[in-house]
C-alpha cells in the first residue's frame, strides 16, 4: 500500500514557477505533454535538470482515467475549459489516487484545480487564487437557456448563440 507515500502531480504552471525548485525533497510527477509545453530556455533547463535528478518523472495515463475525468469535467461544468493535457494530468492524478498514494495535484489552472476537487484529489495552487469549488452549467446570454452539463457545443441548441459559462453552486476551499 503506498497511501503513505506523497506524490505531487505538477502542471506546466508549476514547473514555470520556482515551486518545483523550492520544493525539496517533493516526488514529482507530469504527463509528457506538460514537458513539450515549455517554450521558454530557463523552465526547459529547470526541467530537465528535475528530470536527470529523479525528482520529477514523466507518466502516461491510460485511457480508462482519461473517460473518468471527462465523465466529471462534464458533470462540474469545466469540460470546455479544459485542454487534452488538463484531462491527462488529472487521469494521471487519479490513477494514483486509486493506486492509494496520497496526491496533491499542482496547477495555476483554476479549471483543472475545480475538476480536481470534484474527482477529490487535494490542490495546491501556487498562485492562491483558487477559493471555491464551482459547479458550472452553460447558459444561453440571449433565450436564457441552460444546459446542466458541458458536453454539448459552445451554441445554444434553441437560438444558435454562443453559450457562456454560469456558476449555480460556489464552496469554499479554505
Amino acid at each position: 500500500m503506498n497511501l503513505m507515500h506523497k506524490v505531487y502531480v505538477v502542471d506546466t504552471g508549476a514547473l514555470l514557477s520556482m515551486w518545483a525548485q523550492e520544493s525539496q525533497g517533493a516526488d514529482m510527477i507530469t504527463v509528457p505533454s506538460v514537458v513539450e509545453e515549455l517554450q521558454n530556455r530557463p523552465s526547459q533547463t529547470r526541467t530537465e535538470m528535475l528530470i536527470s535528478t529523479g525528482r520529477l518523472r514523466e507518466e502516461a495515463p491510460t485511457v480508462g482515467y482519461i473517460a473518468e475525468v471527462k465523465k466529471v469535467a462534464q458533470k462540474s461544468g469545466d469540460f470546455t475549459s479544459l485542454s487534452d493535457t488538463d484531462i491527462e494530468l488529472l487521469a494521471l492524478a487519479l490513477s494514483k489516487k486509486e493506486a492509494d498514494y496520497s496526491v496533491t495535484i499542482v496547477s495555476t489552472d483554476l479549471s483543472l484545480l475545480n475538476t480536481a476537487r470534484f474527482l477529490k484529489v487535494d490542490v495546491l495552487d501556487t498562485t492562491s487564487k483558487f477559493t471555491h469549488q464551482i459547479k458550472w452549467i452553460l447558459k444561453c446570454p440571449a433565450c436564457g437557456h441552460t444546459s446542466g452539463e458541458s458536453s454539448e457545443g459552445p451554441e445554444c441548441p434553441v437560438c444558435g448563440t454562443t453559450m457562456r459559462r454560469h456558476p449555480v453552486q460556489r464552496k469554499s476551499v479554505r
